[in-house]
């Protein structure tokens, strides 16, 4: 069969291009896929990753998918048939969705035309009976992590494990003295770094940290400097502890960044970053130390000792070992940095783990392999 023939053309939709770990894994994913023959258009909500998406050549359908939006049933009705146009005059083969609503009303468009569907799974927060109407709808179910796949066995769903590939050549280590002196760092203290939705349980670990951090600053343990990235529903709160925390030490060490498109900088300035499932592995792709605790708890310092359990966990976003709390925080922090050159081996070496697991072009071929089989299978 020649190459032409081979072309696989995908519709990937979801409810929004806000900034995200998933909106930030497909946008890889539709990069490393044209040398794979597998030919990208987007449907679904704007944001503000419209611009990526685009630079990326993918062409872009604005889709009013948000929860919200859908509230009328005129208005599902009307996005359910411009889905179908969409799949119809790009000749869809497949049909790639990540969200509800979004991919409910995908799923839907896609069934009618005879359209096979992937549906990844990115968390165990998806409610169960949307994910059993997905299921009955003849979804195939893709899981990001083993804790995410035993949710759905749980629920007697199979699914096939691709884990998040991060792209490299976006993730990778490099000076940042020019965001360092912006932030008005000196050059001998210390930087942690935070990135994650402000919300939710993440916004409770947040708000752990910022406490710890104060209390490393008020012992004078270690002059550190915490970097926050990430905005969401408890933003404003996470600003006013961050405000008080500041005034009380008489230094404006937690420094707040908002939501950011450009994560590499951060985690560069990074000498630790604390974090969790995606965010884990794109810092160490930057070289980075990563200190995870995520949604579900608190895992730990990511070391080599602990690299298979730390990925059974997803970096403590979908399992972990204990409940977090600011002391446990804060004892992980000054443990960390009482050897800096271990610190910065642990950096390297998780690099390298990176880099030999989770690179971008290995999913994508995994997924394209997935896809392959279901076209097969459909013809």
């Amino acid at each position: 069969m020649t190459m032409m023939r081979n072309r696989i053309r995908l519709l990937m939709v979801m409810d929004s291009l806000a900034v995200g770990g998933t909106e930030t894994y497909v946008l890889s994913l539709l990069k490393a896929f044209p040398s794979l023959g597998v030919m990208p258009v987007y449907a679904g909500g704007t944001g503000v990753m419209y611009e990526a998406y685009s630079r990326a050549g993918c062409p872009i359908h604005r889709v009013e998918l948000r929860a919200e939006q859908l509230m009328d049933p005129v208005l599902q009705k009307k996005a359910e048939s411009m889905l179908m146009q969409i799949m119809r005059s790009r000749k869809i083969d497949l049909v790639h969705i990540h969200q509800t609503p979004s991919g409910l009303y995908a799923a839907e468009a896609a069934r009618k035309l005879g359209i096979p569907v992937v549906f990844t799974i990115h968390g165990a927060y998806y409610p169960p009976e949307q994910l059993q109407m997905m299921k009955a709808a003849g979804c195939t179910f893709v899981s990001v992590s083993l804790p995410v796949q035993a949710y759905l066995d749980g629920q007697g769903i199979p699914s096939h494990l691709i884990a998040n590939g991060i792209d490299f050549e976006q993730y990778r280590s490099e000076s940042s003295a020019g965001l360092r002196a912006s932030l008005r760092i000196p050059d001998k203290e210390k930087v942690v770094v935070y990135a994650s939705r402000l919300a939710w349980d993440k916004a409770a670990v947040c708000a752990m940290l910022i406490r710890a951090a104060r209390m490393i600053r008020l012992n004078e343990s270690l002059p550190i400097h915490l970097i926050i990235a990430g905005s969401g529903n408890q933003a404003a709160a996470i600003a006013e502890l961050a405000e008080s925390v500041n005034l009380e030490c008489n230094l404006p060490f937690v420094h707040l960044v908002g939501s950011q498109m450009q994560m590499r900088d951060y985690y560069n300035v990074g000498d630790l970053v604390v974090g969790t499932g995606r965010v884990a592995l794109e810092a160490m792709a930057c070289g980075k130390p990563v200190l995870a605790i995520g949604n579900h708890g608190y895992f730990g310092l990511v070391t080599p000792s602990v690299y298979d359990e730390a990925w059974q966990y997803y970096f403590g976003d979908h399992n972990s070992k204990e409940r977090p709390s600011e002391q446990r925080i804060g004892e992980a922090i000054n443990e960390a940095f009482a050897s800096v050159d271990q610190l910065e081996e642990i950096g390297r070496q998780g690099q390298a783990w990176a880099r030999a697991n989770f690179h971008i072009q290995g999913k994508a071929l995994q997924m394209k392999q997935l896809y392959n089989s279901l076209l097969t299978k459909n013809r």
